[in-house]
């Protein structure tokens, strides 16, 4: 790798920074879930940004995950260190297990399948997801390292404020000077002497605004408005005209174009901003109402339900959906013979991750009605993540899927893709499905298990996503509120409410909640 972080030893580093340290006694499979909600929580507290906690999770999972299952000879020692600066995340996990062959090898191809657009390409080690949120990564294996640990370690620039893009036209130099003064720190502004270099950079720069004078030599502020009208997003770009000439405020040309303000000659500065900082403001409004009414639609369509029954089972289905956060979804064909049905969960967080879950909901769907015979749950997960593997753009979105099947007898069979496992609620006592396999398009068809468990009358087999399960911090903590011997609609009722009311409960990601009871 060649851009390799530099490590922080300095106490001037320290003091603006925020730490955040773990050490385990090896790794497993069900002792990351409790770190992961631990770690949210702490960057939470220390971050603004309403994404970063969960994708510093994912690549701390992402690195535990490897250090559970790769190495020949499993760590005893593992040491977590995140550390947070007002510009800076930096990211150690260190263990004593086998140390990766070939990283630098493995890094620099996933780099290389990176390339491609909305890419977040897989090699096996989930490099790819590491790679596309910190573009500085290195592993020095335990021999080279002065503690004798491996370290896997990472480092990524803190996402800053961005700034409105306003595009500033006028052919006075003067003015333009002034102008540009009165917004610099508010706004990126890109400055025009004239109508057709500003028309030309639309379509490259898409501006969140456009400030022009009235009068120029040539395409003047009208003829530039009436141009955008016709381009992509024109029409939607907030355009307030400056002039010399009060008069202009009241033509009813001018305002026949759509123009959002009308500002006279010498414009103060901070009537400037204030118009500005207005209408840009209403525009987002706009937009985020468009974009929730989309949303809302579409969630309709895709909001997690099963039938109430189906032969001697009954089914409930609790959901909490957020426009913030990645979405959930279920899907479901009834036979005869059995119901086949899938949970899923996108991971992401606003608008591309809701776009993403209609993209994987979509695919899903197809490969429902697409499918020949009666697949059971693993053979239905190999098709989808045969189908995934090499797509550039299903592979950019991180999905969890599990599917089950109930047949009329009360048999079920499960198969997982990086869900968390179902639990089994039985005579008053609960335990954990084992039931596990790798992401979709990770391995291609990766041979799915299958778990095939026989129902008693009574018996239930609670399933979730991650959004409910982190909201009780680990399997004890849910263990603590679920009362086995509550039955039917009582049990998810309970349950459901109980998580409703939970501080802790992730306020950026949607929760489902499937309780599937066999009646005998």
């Amino acid at each position: 790798m060649t851009a390799r972080p530099r490590e922080e030893t300095g106490t001037a580093a320290d003091n603006a920074a925020t730490v955040f340290k773990r050490s385990l006694p090896g790794v497993t499979y069900d002792s990351i879930p409790p770190l992961r909600a631990e770690l949210i929580e702490f960057v939470k507290q220390h971050s603004a940004d309403a994404e970063q906690p969960g994708m510093l999770a994912l690549t701390v999972c992402e690195i535990l995950t490897n250090i559970a299952k790769h190495p020949p000879a499993k760590a005893h020692r593992v040491e977590v260190k995140l550390r947070l600066t007002p510009s800076q995340v930096y990211i150690d996990v260190a263990d004593d297990s086998t140390p990766f062959a070939a990283f630098d090898a493995k890094c620099e191809s996933a780099l290389d399948r990176l390339n491609a657009p909305l890419t977040m390409a897989e090699d096996g080690y989930g490099l790819g997801v590491i790679l596309k949120q910190h573009p500085h990564v290195t592993y020095t294996p335990a021999g080279k390292s002065p503690d004798g640990l491996n370290h896997f370690r990472a480092r990524s620039a803190v996402a800053q404020k961005e700034l409105g893009l306003a595009f500033l036209v006028d052919d006075d130099p003067v003015t333009m000077r002034r102008h540009l003064d009165m917004l610099a720190g508010f706004y990126l502004t890109v400055p025009f002497n004239n109508a057709e270099n500003a028309l030309a950079a639309f379509p490259l720069l898409r501006p969140d605004i456009i400030v022009s004078d009235l009068n120029m030599p040539g395409m003047d502020g009208i003829g530039l408005r009436r141009a955008l009208a016709g381009r992509e997003g024109g029409n939607e770009t907030p355009f307030i005209f400056l002039s010399a000439q009060k008069s202009g405020e009241s033509n009813p040309y001018i305002n026949q174009l759509g123009v959002d303000d009308y500002l006279t000659k010498p414009v103060a500065r901070d009537k400037l901003r204030s118009v500005m900082a207005r209408l840009m403001t209403r525009s987002k409004q706009v937009k985020k109402t468009v974009e929730g009414r989309f949303h809302e639609d579409l969630a309709l369509l895709l909001k997690p339900a099963l039938p109430r029954s189906y032969g001697a089972w009954r089914i409930e289905t609790c959901n909490a959906m957020v426009d913030a956060g990645g979405g959930d979804f279920t899907l479901y064909e009834e036979k005869p013979q059995h119901m086949l049905a899938v949970l899923a969960d996108v991971m992401g967080h606003g608008p591309q991750a809701k776009f993403f879950t209609y993209a994987w909901a979509g695919y899903l769907r197809s490969l429902f009605r697409l499918q020949s015979g009666a697949p059971d749950p693993a053979q239905l997960l190999g098709k989808l993540s045969s189908a995934v593997s090499g797509d550039a753009f299903l592979e950019s979105i991180i999905l969890t899927v599990q599917g089950f099947q109930l047949f009329p007898d009360g048999r079920m069979a499960i198969a997982s893709a990086g869900h968390p496992r179902p639990w089994l609620i039985r005579n008053n006592t609960t335990s954990e499905i084992e039931v596990a396999g790798p992401l979709p398009g990770l391995f291609g068809d990766a041979g799915y298990s299958l778990a095939q468990v026989e129902l008693a009358k009574g018996d239930r087999v609670l399933f979730a996503t991650d959004g409910f399960f982190d909201a009780f911090g680990d399997a004890h903590g849910l263990k603590l509120v679920l009362d086995p011997g509550l039955a039917g609609p009582a049990l998810s009722a309970s349950l459901w409410k109980t998580y409703l009311e939970l501080p802790r409960r992730p306020a950026a990601d949607d929760a489902t909640l499937i309780i599937a009871e066999y009646g005998g």
